[in-house]
């Protein structure tokens, strides 16, 4: 669950607000921010399901399709970089972080009006447990799997979801070695009976099969129907 600022729900409880999207990349030294007048389109793709399909045992990370008009920097490779869902009226502005990603691929076109479009295919934080399980002489193991995936967080530098602490109550232990930390957490979210995702507040999520993200809330209007962007309800 992701938790607004008094600013933020008082610009939404104004008859007079709207809502716009922005885009911040984090170029080495220098940050791009992309306004919304220089996105053609954003579409999101979350699920607690390796290709939408019901099962245990995964890992799955959340992505994203970005068009923006092509920044003038280059973007240096696995580049990172973060959308914001900005509420605003005349004379305010507050925003909440829809999600961190880092750039897959990239392809710069030309449209019909002349301009550069660059679209970008990206992934969560998700991706960066894609490498060996780190070498450990702080731990004797075998350990418990709270204290695995600490180390794996602490590791790549994301926070851990409470509601992950609170669900793994049954004590496993495992020795890791040898294994990616990707399989590792899929070795783990199956003796849990559940999927590892990066929550809407960027921290590493255990999603139980019969509890699917009971703790979140999406944005909508005061009529109560959704308010979306890309085809895609915003979560806060």
């Amino acid at each position: 669950m992701q938790y607004t600022s008094a600013l933020y729900d008082q610009i939404v409880a104004s008859p007079n607000h709207w809502f716009e999207v922005m885009v911040r990349f984090f170029n080495g030294n220098r940050d791009i921010d992309v306004p919304q007048n220089q996105i053609f389109s954003i579409s999101t793709y979350d699920s607690a399901f390796s290709d939408n399909v019901p099962q245990i045992g995964c890992a799955v990370s959340g992505e994203i399709d970005l068009e923006i008009i092509a920044p003038q920097e280059t973007l240096r490779p696995m580049c990172p970089f973060r959308l914001f869902i900005i509420a605003r009226t005349e004379n305010e502005r507050a925003n909440i972080i829809r999600g961190d990603y880092y750039i897959d691929t990239r392809e710069i076109s030309h449209n019909d009006d002349g301009l550069d479009v660059m679209k970008i295919h990206g992934y969560d934080a998700m991706l960066k447990f894609e490498q060996m399980y780190p070498s450990d002489d702080t731990h004797d193991y075998p350990i418990l799997d709270t204290e695995i995936v600490q180390f794996m967080c602490d590791t790549i530098r994301i926070q851990v979801d409470q509601r992950t602490t609170r669900a793994m109550n049954r004590a496993y232990k495992f020795t890791p070695f040898g294994y990616t930390m990707r399989e590792i957490l899929g070795y783990i979210a199956s003796a849990y009976g559940g999927n590892f995702i990066i929550s809407d507040d960027r921290k590493l999520l255990l999603v139980p099969l019969g509890g699917l993200r009971t703790e979140t809330y999406y944005l909508v209007t005061e009529g109560g129907d959704s308010i979306t962007f890309g085809g895609n309800r915003i979560l806060v």
